[in-house]
């Protein structure tokens, strides 16, 4: 089972020091499925081992086209 950590400190993690989405943004990449994650009482958690970048976003429409099917 993977672990989940805190938006924001996922978003210091693979964003640059400024360019970090704020927790809103994230909750809505993990409601519509482009990044994996939990929301727990409002509060936005991701999958620890979810990157960010052109293949993760590749990877999850791919992953999120085969679902839908």
């Amino acid at each position: 089972m993977s672990k989940l950590m805190r938006a924001s400190a996922w978003a210091k993690r693979e964003f640059e020091t400024g360019s970090q989405p704020d927790n809103r943004t994230i909750k809505k990449w993990v409601r519509n499925g482009v990044l994996q994650g939990r929301i727990v009482d409002e509060s936005v958690w991701v999958i620890s081992t979810e990157h960010w970048g052109i293949s993760s976003i590749v990877s999850n429409a791919v992953h999120h086209l085969i679902s839908e099917a």
